[in-house]
């Protein structure tokens, strides 16, 4: 490589679309460069920098900042910088070369014979058209999550996103998965490429879970903080325990997030060190996610904060927001009574007349201010849920040996069900561990705090599977978090916990979307010597009897528990029991009477919501399992079917590659199909938004391979040794605004196929798969011949191939345009005729949106060129005889 110079051009060997950067600074063992194009400056290390000089030779044209053209008459070196001259215009240094670049290396290698296979070409196009399938769809960052399908989480995660800022406030009633939806958001800002870096504020306790939940389900790889001088400016996404938000506020402030996910920030509460420091965020991040309670465990001035927070500008006056939300039951009982009301309602809100109940309502549901910024869903709209059986068991005594004797009768007494065990302490699950084996042989699987990421990978794998795994899992109440087991009915509590939040919590790893039974919630009692009840019984009575949250979710339990709980359960005396059952009684009908049922229906609004699952769907009806195999042969690594929907993905010594994107040394178990991966929590979940493939896609797509080569084509309609050029173009879009503009086209790629003796592009009479069927391979020593022999007239025809590609380039541009801008002036159209009735949204969003398609009719109609990707050479032959 080149020695750096300040004020040289580089461009980036895998993204072109950057342009042609300027080095700005050269140190010890990196260079800066700055990427005028992209409006962005990016590091790397010295002598592993994916970095090509570019130095223009005479007779070449170079383009100029201001756009005029020159015609280079000599290059001269002045330190290792070079300076062009251009004639009678004078001397160019080459700072003021326009950074806009096209280069046309595969045809240079295909005349000088540096040919590759031919299935490197094919699989290079397959890739290709699989990736803009992917953009295309609109569904990124939402393809690659594990997870069931499920409407309204998907929903608020694409409906969040489409916003130009994400803003939001998530607070579904426990178990609906807000964690996965703020997940969800962050790995559809990161694939659309509208984040780079991430901060994620978490409970102190719950920095494992968020850890498992972004490796398992969305392949993401954060960094998790562990004390001071733990370095923010380094990797992507950091998560940030909530004790540490203050003491680290300098380091966080200066860290330059484009995202801040705050979870349970309800516990951040205003007017404290720590809610200022969330605020500053706020004001300096573009995007922003809390995960909360519901207003009615929040208390509403908090709930305001939280609105303040994320949208200052609209949320300036608590007591309007308190207004507003004081006609909710009057609405409610509009919404309910329909169509007895809708004259009424056609009244309060503007509406038209003669629309249908249903398209009425989502008129009403634009104009709900909240609606905006706040997503909450309810158990009671979202199907799927399983009842809940509360059992309480008598054991003979509390000691423990008891509770792990009553376990063992349980477990032999039902021995094809599968059985959740949860206690609080670590002792107690290695006790119970030791004590069901040596006393009954029955081997568990385990799980807490102190086994690493991977063994608790492998104990869930055991318990999951059905025909050799464990048939009970021992959990600790930290090592369970962030994990959920659907196909187990039966939850044992060894012990209970301190307050009903923390029973809830160990319930939902099994009452959750997708629970086919019933659960069973399993709690052992005693009595002592005077007939009293021990520590857990009198747990049970003030959770199942007086707070009712066992056999039902009850969001009153816990502000109720909060209010009324003495601090030790042996003081609850019978007046303070019935306080709280009435007071239970009435928090749930304030709640019911109160519930903002136009945010609910807004959360997860239909047919919308369940098309997106449809579209899914569909898009995973073809898996890139074959793509894989392809590369495998390719690449030579290691692919195997393990049976059961299973492969095995290992890197080898001798691949062609030195590493394979997202893929660890000592590679893994992957799954193409959805229910495979959701069950089975150690293996990889391998779809189109995968590391893997996008990874594959970036390393090939701008690499040699597969960028030249020759092949023959039997042909009863053409005679022997005519020839045909087929030229395949990447549409490249340089501008920081490329990433926006890929779903409106329609192919990232332009090819051409031309004939030596017409002049008519004859791509769409021959088709690439048709033309890759007829195909047969060439020896590398009789292309090369073959390229002699044509060489001479070689540039005429790829001069031609050039020609018709500009002719597709504009057709794809103007298709694109239109597309852009038939889809924002809807968009405008409608927030327009919104911003008149809805108090939430001003102008600002419209001319938001004007600016933005301005933006993009910009990048691809002045910054969009193609630039060659591949090309093959094909000769004719006779056919051969049968």
């Amino acid at each position: 490589m080149s020695e750096f110079v300040q004020g040289q051009r580089w461009v980036v060997d895998s993204e072109p679309e950057l342009g042609l950067g300027i080095v700005v600074s050269v140190e010890a063992r990196s260079v800066s460069i700055f990427f005028p194009l992209a409006n962005c400056e990016r590091m790397y290390a010295l002598g592993q920098a994916p970095l090509t000089r570019i130095v223009f030779a005479q007779d070449d044209e170079i383009t100029l900042a201001d756009g005029e053209k020159r015609r280079v008459l000599e290059v001269k070196d002045h330190q290792g910088l070079m300076i062009y001259d251009v004639g009678t215009e004078g001397l160019v240094p080459e700072t003021q070369v326009s950074a806009e670049i096209q280069l046309n290396q595969p045809f240079m290698r295909l005349m000088t014979g540096q040919l590759d296979k031919a299935k490197w070409f094919y699989f290079r196009r397959e890739l290709d058209a699989a990736m803009a399938k992917v953009w295309g769809s609109r569904l990124n960052g939402l393809l690659g999550v594990r997870a069931s399908l499920i409407a309204h989480q998907l929903y608020v995660a694409h409906t969040a996103c489409d916003r130009d800022r994400v803003r939001v406030l998530l607070a579904d009633e426990v178990g609906l998965g807000k964690t996965l939806e703020a997940g969800m958001i962050l790995s559809r800002l990161l694939k659309l490429e509208r984040a780079k870096r991430a901060l994620i504020i978490v409970p102190d306790a719950l920095q494992v879970q968020w850890l498992v939940e972004l490796i398992r389900r969305f392949s993401l790889t954060p960094g998790v903080y562990d004390g001071p001088g733990y370095d923010f400016e380094q990797g992507q996404i950091h998560i940030l325990k909530q004790s540490a938000l203050v003491e680290e506020t300098e380091s966080l402030l200066t860290a330059e997030f484009d995202v801040v996910i705050a979870d349970e920030a309800h516990h951040i509460q205003p007017n404290t060190p720590g809610f200022e420091v969330l605020q500053a965020l706020s004001d300096l991040c573009l995007h922003m996610v809390l995960v909360t309670a519901t207003p009615e465990q929040l208390g509403f001035e908090s709930h305001f904060a939280r609105l303040q927070l994320l949208d200052p500008d609209k949320y300036t006056s608590l007591e309007t927001l308190a207004q507003e939300e004081s006609g909710y039951a009057e609405l409610n009982a509009l919404i309910r009574d329909l169509p007895a009301t809708r004259d009424e309602l056609v009244a309060r809100f503007d509406l038209d007349a003669s629309l249908s109940d249903d398209a009425l309502l989502d008129q009403v549901l634009d104009c709900h201010g909240v609606g905006r910024v706040m997503f909450r869903n309810v158990r009671a709209s979202v199907k799927g849920f399983p009842g809940r059986s509360p059992q309480a068991h008598e054991v003979e005594s509390a000691d423990w040996k008891d509770r792990y004797e009553w376990l063992a009768r349980f477990l032999k007494a039902n021995p094809d069900e599968k059985v959740l065990v949860i206690c609080h302490e670590k002792m107690q699950v290695i006790d119970c561990e030791n004590y069901l084996w040596q006393k009954h042989g029955i081997d568990p699987a385990l799980f807490h705090e102190d086994m690493d990421l991977i063994e608790r990978d492998r104990a869930a794998a055991y318990f999951a599977d059905f025909e050799k795994g464990a048939q009970v899992l021992l959990c600790s109440e930290i090592g369970s978090e962030g994990r959920n087991f659907q196909f187990s009915r039966h939850l044992v509590c060894l012990d209970l916990p301190e307050n009903p939040d923390m029973l809830e919590q160990r319930i939902g790893r099994l009452d959750r979307i997708g629970q086919a039974n019933d659960v069973n919630v399993h709690a052992l009692i005693s009595t002592n010597e005077n007939g009293e009840p021990d520590e857990n019984a009198l747990r049970w009575h003030w959770y199942h009897e007086v707070l009712d949250c066992v056999g039902r979710q009850n969001p009153a339990a816990g502000s109720v528990h909060e209010q009324c709980f003495p601090g030790e359960f042996s003081d609850l005396t019978e007046a303070i029991k019935q306080e709280a059952k009435t007071q239970v009684a009435m928090l749930e009908a304030k709640i019911r009477d109160g519930r903002d049922a136009l945010l609910e229906r807004n959360s997860c609004r239909q047919p919308l919501a369940g098309e997106l699952v449809e579209r899914i769907t569909g898009f995973e009806e073809s898996t890139p399992a074959a793509l894989v195999e392809m590369a495998s042969e390719l690449l030579n690594f290691h692919f195997e079917d393990l049976g059961n929907g299973t492969y095995s993905l290992i890197p080898a010594d001798n691949m062609l590659l030195p590493s394979l994107p997202g893929i660890p040394p000592e590679g893994f178990e992957v799954a193409f199909e959805r229910s495979i991966a959701c069950v089975r929590e150690d293996v990889v979940f391998m779809t189109w938004d995968s590391p893997f493939i996008s990874g594959l896609w970036e390393l090939l797509h701008h690499s040699e391979l597969g960028s030249a080569c020759v092949a023959l084509l039997p042909s009863k309609q053409l005679p022997a040794g005519k020839c045909l050029l087929e030229a395949c173009f990447d549409v490249v879009v340089q501008s920081e605004h490329a990433s926006e503009c890929l779903p409106f086209l329609e192919s990232y790629s332009v090819r051409t196929l031309t004939l030596d003796i017409s002049d008519k592009d004859l791509a769409a009479v021959l088709g690439e798969s048709q033309l890759q069927q007829s195909l047969t391979h060439v020896d590398k020593k009789l292309a090369r011949k073959i390229i002699q022999s044509k060489k001479a007239e070689m540039p005429a025809w790829y001069a031609k191939a050039e020609a018709f590609s500009e002719v597709h380039k504009v057709n794809l541009i103007e298709a694109a345009s239109a597309k852009i801008t038939s889809f924002f002036s809807q968009e405008k159209n409608r927030l327009t005729q919104l911003a008149k009735k809805n108090p939430a949204i001003d102008m600002d969003e419209v001319h938001n949106l004007a600016e933005k398609e301005r933006q993009l009719l910009h990048a691809l109609t002045a910054q969009t060129h193609l630039q060659l990707s591949a090309i093959r050479l094909i000769v004719t032959t006779e056919p051969k005889a049968l």
